[in-house]
C-alpha cells in the first residue's frame, strides 16, 4: 500500500470512529410513521433520502401543504418512490392529506411519530413550536428561519424539545458526512495548527422561479402572497435571502470549526440590475461579508445567485501549519500541509441520507438527539451577514443575537395582496 492510499485508509477508519454509535440497520418490528409538511421538491426528496435510511422502518401516512395541488405533486413523486422502496412504504389515503394555512395542524392531529418539514424557511418557528408541543420527532429542512427574533425563539423550541426528549435532526448535511466529520475532527485537534483565516464560497448561476408556465402557478401577480410563498426563494420575507438560504451550508462549516461566534461583521452586497423587480423578487443577487473572529482571525464569505455565472463552492480553513478544504458536491474533503489528508469520496455514504439515518436511529433506539441549536447558530451568523450587506453598516455580533428586532414575519397569513418595501438599499436600509 502506497502512503497516499494508507492516508486515505487512515482517514476512512478516523470517520468511522467519528460517527455516533449506532445499532447497525436502522428499524425495528414496527413502523415508524412519519408526516410531511411541505410538499415542494426539498420536502419529496428529503422523503426519498428517509426511505433510503430506514431500511423499510418507516411509513408516510400523512401529508400537508398550503396549496392543495402540491398534494397531488406529492402523491405523484410517491408512485415513483413506491417502485424503489416498495409500497407498503406509503398509506396516504385522502383523509391524511391535509391543505389550508392549518394543514400542519390537522397533521400533527395524526398518529404520527416523526415530521420531515420542509416548508418555505419563514414557517419554522411557527410550525416547529406546534411540533415539538405534540411530541413529534422531526427533520427540519435549512435554514432554521429568516430574522433575528425568529432563531431567539427557536433556541427556546430547542430547550422545549429537549424537556420532552425530542429528536430535531437539521438539514445541514454536512455535519452527517463521515468526511466531514474526519477533517474537521483534525482541525480542531490541532493538525492545521493555529487557526488564521478562513473563506466560505457558495457561488452558482441556479435561479429558480414558477413563473407562467407552471400549470398551477394561478395567480401571477408578484405582490400577491401565493406568488410570493410559491416563489418563496426570490423573496427575501420567505427565504431569508439567498445568502441565507443557501449559503447557511459553508458558514456552518465555519461555526463548527470555529466553535464560537464572531465578534463583528462587515458586508457588502447588491443585486444586478437586469433582474427584474418585484417579478423576479426582491433579494439581493451577491454577497461579500468579512466575519471578524478576533485576534486578527478572519473569515471572508462570498455567496453568488446570478444567471449564467461561474460555480465555485467551498470551505477552507487556514492554519499556521496547512489548510482545510471541504466541498461536499465535489467530494473534497483534504488537509493540506506536511501531514495531508485526503478522505476518498467514493467510500463516503451520502450525506442527505445519512442525516435521515441519524435521525431514525435515535427515535427508534430511543436516544434523544437535538441538533437544533447547531443550526440557529449557523443561520444567524448568516443573517448577521445579510444585514451588514443590506445596511452598508458594520455591527458588533452581539447586537444581533442579542438585541435586533428585525422581523420578516407577515403580520397575517393569508392569501391576497402583500406588498413588498423593494430590493433593500445600502445607507438607506434601517437596521431594527
Amino acid at each position: 500500500m502506497d502512503r497516499r492510499n494508507a492516508i486515505k485508509t487512515m482517514a476512512l477508519a478516523g470517520a468511522a470512529a467519528a460517527l455516533p454509535r449506532f445499532s447497525g440497520a436502522v428499524g425495528n418490528n414496527s413502523k415508524t410513521r412519519v408526516g410531511l409538511i411541505g410538499c415542494s421538491g426539498r420536502g419529496l426528496s428529503a422523503v426519498g433520502d428517509m426511505l433510503a435510511a430506514a431500511n423499510g422502518s418507516v411509513q408516510i401516512v400523512a401529508i400537508a401543504d398550503l396549496f392543495p395541488d402540491r398534494l397531488d405533486v406529492a402523491m405523484k413523486a410517491f408512485e415513483r418512490h413506491e417502485k424503489k422502496f416498495g409500497k407498503e412504504c406509503f398509506d396516504v389515503p385522502t383523509s391524511r392529506r391535509f391543505s389550508g394555512w392549518d394543514a400542519y395542524k390537522q397533521l400533527l392531529a395524526e398518529n404520527v411519530d416523526v415530521v420531515i418539514h420542509a416548508t418555505p424557511p419563514v414557517f419554522r418557528p411557527l410550525h416547529l413550536r406546534a411540533i415539538v408541543e405534540a411530541g413529534k420527532h422531526m427533520f427540519v429542512e435549512k435554514p432554521a428561519c429568516v430574522d433575528p427574533v425568529q432563531a431567539r425563539e427557536l433556541m427556546e423550541i430547542a430547550d422545549l424539545a429537549d424537556k420532552k426528549g425530542l429528536s430535531i435532526i437539521p438539514g445541514v448535511q454536512r455535519r452527517f458526512h463521515p468526511g466531514y466529520q474526519e477533517i474537521v475532527k483534525r482541525v480542531q485537534d490541532g493538525q492545521i495548527g493555529e487557526i488564521v483565516s478562513a473563506q466560505a464560497y457558495w457561488l452558482n448561476s441556479r435561479f429558480w422561479i414558477q413563473n407562467g408556465g407552471n400549470l398551477y402557478l394561478q395567480n401571477k401577480d408578484p405582490m400577491s402572497m401565493e406568488y410570493q410563498i410559491r416563489n418563496w426563494f426570490i423573496f427575501r420575507w420567505a427565504s431569508g435571502d439567498c445568502y441565507v438560504e443557501q449559503h447557511v451550508h459553508n458558514l456552518d462549516v465555519i461555526s463548527w470549526v470555529m466553535g464560537k461566534d464572531p465578534k463583528e461583521v462587515n458586508g457588502v452586497g447588491g443585486r444586478r440590475f437586469d433582474l427584474q423587480y418585484p417579478d423576479l423578487g426582491d433579494r439581493f443577487s451577491h454577497f461579500a461579508v468579512d466575519f471578524d473572529f478576533g485576534d486578527g482571525v478572519h473569515c471572508a464569505s462570498y455567496s453568488r445567485r446570478e444567471p449564467k455565472s461561474k460555480d465555485y463552492v467551498l470551505e477552507r480553513v487556514v492554519g499556521t501549519k496547512g489548510i482545510m478544504e471541504t466541498h461536499l458536491d465535489g467530494g473534497i474533503q483534504r488537509i493540506i500541509g506536511s501531514k495531508p489528508v485526503e478522505i476518498d469520496p467514493k467510500k463516503m455514504p451520502q450525506a442527505l441520507v445519512e442525516e435521515h439515518r441519524v435521525l431514525l436511529d435515535s427515535v427508534q433506539n430511543n436516544k434523544p438527539l437535538n441538533m437544533l441549536r447547531e443550526m440557529v447558530n449557523s443561520t444567524l451568523m448568516a443573517i448577521a451577514g445579510r444585514e451588514s450587506c443590506y445596511s452598508g453598516l458594520n455591527f458588533k455580533y452581539d447586537w444581533i443575537k442579542l438585541r435586533s428586532q428585525q422581523s420578516f414575519v407577515p403580520k397575517e397569513w393569508k392569501l391576497g395582496q402583500h406588498e413588498l418595501e423593494g430590493v433593500p438599499l445600502p445607507g438607506v436600509y434601517k437596521l431594527s
